[in-house]
């Protein structure tokens, strides 16, 4: 399923009877019959991300949707189309999708080098006009059909050529409409008005008299007064052809015929507008993409409203955590010499199926403590605490600890209440975290960057203590992300920027300070190993063993408590190989791995900075899945975080272009089956998925009956959830009837018994 933001609209259009409202990523239709909102992505309908134009074609009942890439969608009812022909091309430079224009059985699409025409009766693209002088190539902005000829508001003048001509590829059938104002310039609005030519010049310099002009050709060229000094965008005429819509940034008019002044907004409910894009609404008013609220109707009567369907603010998703149902989101991120970008994008809160984004406009608490930044910024990690999921800490880069309860901040810890440094100036009070971890007795680890003592914990009691390593960094403390075993008293901090590795041990006790030490790992032997200098990622898998992510691929640590043997007992790490082809080579060697992840199956999954996702057996030796954006609903094949919600099993992707989750077959294993779930239950003739039976023992067996006793299917649970098909041994669909299961654990010792109702 897809968790995109959708607040942040940027295209609309009405078509059919309904209303289609684009985001970054995702698309949702308004029915305001029904008033249904449904959202159309890649998990359902669309191919790609980055959509950057809409057209409706009337005569297809046909929604087009042009990407930032060159690709192309078409939604016709219930089915979706993609022609990837442009982004496919071999055409050279930007093919961005700028407009859409809708005629008759054809689509004409503005793109960064010309227009390309698409039959939408047969899917094809019929035609590429590049119209530049000389063969140009020409970013096209917007398209009409005014009189007897097609124009075209480009990055260098408005282009005109005769509807008719029967060569409109040959660039000497266009010419330039030089008696225009500006007529070199931007022009990014061009429509055809009460038998007048309309257009906007888009003005790069902001004092008034070169700002974005509207000019109507009647005859003569005359500027639109009331649009003149403004930022304006996506003229539009009304289904009807009486009103002409101009957008502003903020506000917005509709003219009519005699282009006089007949309506304008500046807000609805109380709230700004913030205009992406507008569209004249058939009923009368608009509709409105707006940056922070969505879909708006704005019709100046007690219907007017924003709507969107649910989501997080942002695509952001530095870091992830995810535990029983609930998933917390880190939108921060910093600049590559590791200082401030000053990200306001706060946190996003996952919970009973419904995102909520907490930011310092949200609550007060968040304009932090100390002096810089405005408020909290950079949010760069995130745990939730494996006791109590309504409980989690975020790690800031200027306010140190944010400590939060049931979807609200409810204390900072920083200088001035903890063990945690300042970076520099202590007066400042800026304390830099970007690593949080909770070890198996529930203590709470902070890396704190930039500081001497730049490990701290805080115990389950709530006291702090910190922990220095000397001189042993030469005076280099930047430590992002930390990771605190759960089967030993090791913990692992990632030093960024290329220098690889720093190991923990307290000892087995926090407060006796005797038995602490540091060590640094590197690329030589005897001092780790690592493929790379550059680590990214740690997890540790249900056996003990640590698994890095690299520039270079993976390094395991089989041996990790040996890395402060006195016996000097090996501890390097190792790389993975596997047979490919015939050949055998080191598992993902050229990869940047990004994100780590284990499940309750043991399995591994692997996020790389170009690739995408892999799922691997539990020793790495085998390939159980690679996801990327063009074999599934990702967005993007750069991973950034990646958290499994060990209760449900659900992975969640955290990419560059947004979250997107998938529903795994591997959950937790508990002590204890509890068969706390079977899902579907009934298992409707409709549904073609499989049966899901958790709350087992890790590894069970698990045996399906029908109501005599007769084996019907058997399997092993993967962690603590097994998955049935609903079909027999030999893969036939069951007949309606109610199904016995019975699970136990490989010793026997815990069993579980429910049943399932089947409908054929």
């Amino acid at each position: 399923r897809d968790h995109y933001p959708y607040l942040n609209a940027r295209l609309v259009i009405e078509g059919g009877g309904a209303v289609y409202c684009a985001s970054r990523n995702a698309v949702f239709r308004y029915d305001a019959a029904s008033g249904e909102l449904e959202r159309l992505n890649k998990v359902n309908a669309l191919s790609d991300v980055d959509i950057t134009a809409l057209g409706w074609n009337a005569a297809y009942g046909t929604l087009v949707i042009g990407y930032n890439n060159g690709n192309v969608d078409i939604i016709r009812g219930e089915n979706a189309y993609n022609l990837s022909d442009i982004k496919r091309s071999s055409v050279i430079g930007d093919k961005r999708v700028y407009s859409v224009m809708c005629d008759g059985a054809l689509a004409y699409l503005g793109c960064g080098f010309g227009i390309v025409v698409v039959d939408l009766d047969r899917l094809e693209v019929r035609d590429t006009w590049i119209i530049g002088i000389n063969g140009a190539q020409l970013q096209v902005n917007a398209l009409t059909f005014h009189q007897d000829s097609i124009y075209a508001a480009t990055d260098k003048g408005v282009y005109a050529a005769w509807r008719q001509d029967p060569n409109l590829a040959a660039f000497t059938n266009w010419y330039r409409r030089t008696d225009l104002p500006n007529f070199d310039k931007t022009f990014n609005g061009v429509v055809s008005f009460a038998d007048k030519l309309v257009v906007n010049y888009q003005s790069t310099v902001p004092n008034l008299d070169n700002a974005d002009t509207v000019y109507v050709h009647d005859g003569t060229w005359q500027r639109l007064p009331a649009t003149i000094g403004r930022r304006n965008s996506a003229l539009s005429v009304s289904p009807d052809g009486q009103r002409l819509l101009v957008p502003h940034y903020s506000d917005l008019r509709m003219f009519d015929t005699d282009l006089q002044e007949v309506f304008y907004l500046n807000e609805i409910d109380g709230r700004s507008l913030g205009i992406n894009n507008a569209y004249p609404r058939t009923s009368g008013g608009v509709w409105l993409a707006t940056r922070n609220n969505g879909l708006g109707l704005g019709a100046g009567t007690d219907e007017d409203r924003f709507l969107a369907p649910n989501g997080p603010r942002s695509t952001n998703a530095y870091r992830l955590d995810a535990a029983q149902g609930r998933v917390v989101v880190a939108t921060g991120a910093l600049a590559g010499n590791w200082t401030n970008q000053y990200l306001h994008e706060g946190v996003h809160i996952f919970g009973d199926g419904e995102w909520r984004t907490v930011t310092r406009d949200d609550d007060p608490l968040l304009f932090g403590v100390n002096e810089y930044g405005s408020g909290t910024v950079d949010p760069m990690a995130v745990v939730i605490d494996p006791d109590d999921a309504g409980h989690f800490y975020e790690g800031t880069w200027d306010e140190g600890v944010v400590e939060w309860r049931n979807g609200a901040p409810i204390a900072f810890w920083n200088a001035t209440n903890s063990t945690l440094g300042t970076n520099g100036d202590p007066a400042a009070g800026i304390v830099n975290v970007a690593g949080l971890d909770f070890d198996d007795d529930g203590n709470l680890w902070v890396s704190n960057a930039n500081t001497n003592a730049l490990l701290s914990v805080r115990k389950k009691d709530g006291a702090w203590k910190s922990f220095s390593p000397g001189n042993l960094l030469a005076g280099n403390n930047l430590v992002s992300d930390i990771m605190a075993s759960k089967q030993s008293d090791l913990k692992w901090l990632v030093r960024p920027r290329g220098n690889a590795l720093m190991v923990f041990t307290d000892g087995g006790t926090i407060d006796d300070t005797d038995d602490d030490q540091f060590k640094l790992l590197n690329t030589s032997d005897n001092q780790g190993k690592l493929p790379s200098l550059d680590v990214y990622s740690i997890a540790e898998d249900n056996d003990g063993e640590v698994w890095v992510g690299t520039g270079k691929g993976i390094a395991v640590f089989y041996n990790p408590q040996a890395i402060f043997s006195e016996t000097g007992e090996n501890f390097d790490s190792q790389q993975i190989l596997i047979e490919q082809d015939g050949n055998v080579q080191i598992l993902l060697e050229t990869e940047a791995i990004t994100a780590l992840a284990v499940d309750g199956a043991d399995r591994k999954w692997i996020g790389t900075a170009t690739s995408g996702v892999f799922l691997t057996s539990p020793d790495g030796t085998e390939e159980l899945a690679h996801f990327t954006a063009e074999n599934s609903p990702l967005p993007s094949n750069t991973i950034l975080s990646l958290a499994i919600d060990g209760s449900t099993g659900e992975v969640f992707f955290g990419t560059d272009q947004g979250i997107i989750s998938y529903r795994s077959d591997a959950t937790e294993g508990g002590r204890e089956a509890t068969c706390a779930s079977v899902f579907p239950n009934p298992v409707r003739e409709t549904y073609q998925g499989k049966v899901a039976i958790t709350g087992l023992v890790a590894d069970s067996e698990v045996r399906i009956t029908d109501i005599a006793g007769n084996l019907v299917y058997k399997t092993t649970s993967l962690g603590g959830q097994a998955m049935w098909p609903a079909t027999d041994l030999s893969g036939q669909r069951v007949s309606t009837g109610v199904y016995l299961i019975m699970a136990a654990d490989p010793s026997g010792e815990t069993t579980c018994n429910t049943k399932v109702l089947v409908v054929r």
